[in-house]
Order: C-alpha cells, then sequence, then structure tokens
C-alpha cells in the first residue's frame, strides 16, 4: 500500500532519556563522533557537524528507570551515513574505541551495523545501496538479513588511512520501535499519518514509508505487550519532518477522527510542532521543514479534511502525491 505523504517526507529527530548524560555523551561524541551542544537542564543535543540540526537530544534524569524486559519502546534508531566508505570508517571508529558490537547485516537495500548505547537503547548505523538495485515485489521492498563481513567491511578502507571526522550528511533514515499491536499501529502509521506500508511479510513486524523509500518506520510486537514506566530511561519522543506546512493542519483536524491525543505547540523560534500521542503512549512530533512550500488556492494540501471527510490515494505518478476528499 502506498501512503500520501510526499516524497521528502522524513525521520529528524529523536530524543531520549537517560540515567547518566556524561556517561551517554563518552558513546555518541567519544566512539560515533556526534558533536555535542549542552543545553540547559542536563540537557545535551547531538549533530553530525557544529551547527547543523540535532539528531539526538539526550535529557539527563538520575533518578529514571531501567527499561523493564518486554516493554515496548524504542527497538533502535538509524543513523545514515552517505556511503559505504563513511560506514567503514564510522566502524573504524568503533573498533579504535573497543566499543562492541551487537550485530551486522546485509539488507539487500542497505548494510547495518548494530550497537546498543550505554542506557541499552539500540543504535543503527547504515548506508543505503543505490534505489535502483532496490527490488519491489507486489507492492513490496525485497529485504533480507544475511551476515555482514565486517572484518572485509573494514579491508575497504586502507590501514594507514586517517580516521577522519563524520560528515554532515549523516542524517536519520529510520526509526524502529516495539510496539503492542500491529493493527492499533498500520492504523496510526498507515490511516492516520499517511505513510504506506513496504513490507509486511516479516513476522511480527510492519515497515512504512512516504512514496520510494525502504522505510521510515519499522515497528515489531517481539518484545512483549508491558508499557515501560513514565520515567524509564529511552525513548522521549521522536520527531518527523514534512515538506508541506499544511499538513500538520490536515493532521490536526485527522486527530480527533481517529482518536488520537493531539495539540499543536508553538516553539520560540516561531514553528509550530504538532504533537501526536502515538499507541504505545510516546509523542511524535510533526514539524514543517525549514523551507516547506505553502499550499496555495486549488493545492493538495489547501482544503484540510473536515468532519465526515476521509483521504484516499489516487492512482498516478508518485511525484504527484496526488489526494482526492471523499464525503
Amino acid at each position: 500500500m502506498r501512503g500520501f505523504l510526499p516524497d521528502e517526507t522524513r525521520i529528524s529527530q529523536v530524543h531520549l532519556r537517560t540515567a547518566r548524560l556524561e556517561r551517554a555523551l563518552g558513546f555518541y561524541s567519544a566512539v560515533l563522533g556526534l558533536k555535542a551542544s549542552i543545553g540547559p537542564g542536563a540537557q545535551a543535543i547531538l549533530s553530525a557537524m557544529p551547527k547543523t540540526p540535532g539528531l539526538l537530544v539526550l535529557s539527563e534524569d538520575r533518578n529514571a528507570s531501567p527499561r523493564l524486559p518486554g516493554s515496548t519502546g524504542l527497538y533502535h534508531f538509524a543513523l545514515r551515513y552517505p556511503t559505504r566508505n563513511d560506514l567503514a570508517q564510522a566502524y573504524r571508529r568503533i573498533v579504535k574505541a573497543s566499543y562492541p558490537v551487537e550485530g551486522a547485516s546485509d539488507h539487500g537495500v542497505s548494510e547495518a551495523i548494530y550497537l546498543a548505547d550505554p542506557d541499552g537503547n539500540g543504535v543503527e548505523l547504515y548506508t543505503d545501496r543505490s534505489r535502483s538495485s532496490w527490488r519491489w515485489q507486489n507492492g513490496q521492498i525485497a529485504m533480507v538479513t544475511t551476515p555482514l563481513d565486517l572484518d572485509n567491511f573494514l579491508a575497504t578502507i586502507p590501514a594507514k588511512t586517517a580516521i577522519t571526522e563524520p560528515r554532515p550528511q549523516i542524517d536519520l533514515g529510520h526509526i524502529h520501535l516495539h510496539v503492542k499491536d500491529l493493527d492499533a499501529a498500520e492504523r496510526f502509521y498507515s490511516e492516520f499519518l499517511g505513510l504506506g506500508v513496504t513490507q509486511r511479510s516479516y513476522p511480527g513486524a510492519l515497515f512504512f514509508a512516504a512514496d520510494g523509500y525502504h522505510h521510515h518506520i519499522g515497528v515489531n510486537v517481539w518484545a512483549g505487550q508491558r508499557l515501560p514506566p513514565a520515567n524509564s530511561v529511552g525513548l522521549v519522543s521522536y520527531r518527523m519532518e514534512v515538506p508541506v506546512a499544511e499538513i500538520l493542519y490536515c493532521l490536526s483536524h485527522r486527530a480527533p477522527l481517529l482518536g488520537c491525543e493531539a495539540q499543536m505547540e508553538l516553539q520560540e523560534q516561531g514553528n509550530r510542532i504538532l504533537q501526536v500521542r502515538d499507541p504505545n503512549g510516546n509523542w511524535l512530533q510533526v514539524q514543517a521543514s525549514e523551507n516547506a512550500a505553502i499550499a496555495g488556492p486549488g493545492s493538495l494540501w489547501g482544503g484540510c479534511p473536515e468532519e465526515g471527510k476521509r483521504l484516499t490515494h489516487l492512482p498516478g505518478k508518485r511525484s504527484n502525491n496526488r489526494l482526492k476528499i471523499e464525503l
């Protein structure tokens, strides 16, 4: 199933609660090379380069409880590297720091290395293969999970090559969540949010994306149905950025129709963020991108859905992202 959100939709930020900020920064800064900006209230913002948008926000709570086994929440968030060489350089940093790697996989569409941060949050580092090599079968992206030979991967960089700093093109490629129920997740991420289901053949999992990508959000029921304590370490919120400002208002109108808790907030910079509670109690933040288009008269996004109306996707060219509003 294809969604109706524009192709430029992306995951832009993840907010985590940590029990020890200094310990977490030892991983994200010293091992991964992200640049930290320390904010008020024992908070840090981590970016690929100084003065670039924050990819990760860490908030310290010394009284935070550990996340209980078998509970919902973050499975992993994924830092996406622009090239295979950039990912290999990141792996060299990990090896030099003697930090443990939990796994490495070739997914066909991407190559990935898996770690856990000091609080136990899953972190994926990956690079995409060329989109021209991706395979789609019956409307679903063909993904596999085979071992990635890390020794061979590291050998792609000459041994005496200096370790380079992360490049500003590093971004957040996707987020993967443990959820209570797949049907509820599909209603939220697809019917409400407008992402398409790109893969449903993995047992106990679903993958969602704006048109054209393998997945921006993945969900699974592998951990169980227990909700974590409110002050436990782990996921606080995650942010999705959209390229058309009116999408925020369309979603805010749709939220009560589908029983979603939502609130619009005005930030100090004048930007608006729509906060929506996902089915597992986490806040999904939806924000318009810095250069977001403004829908004019006759635009597809110019009229938000009202009571008793629903959005459906019209067949056609993907770049058109066409919608119709039906009574």
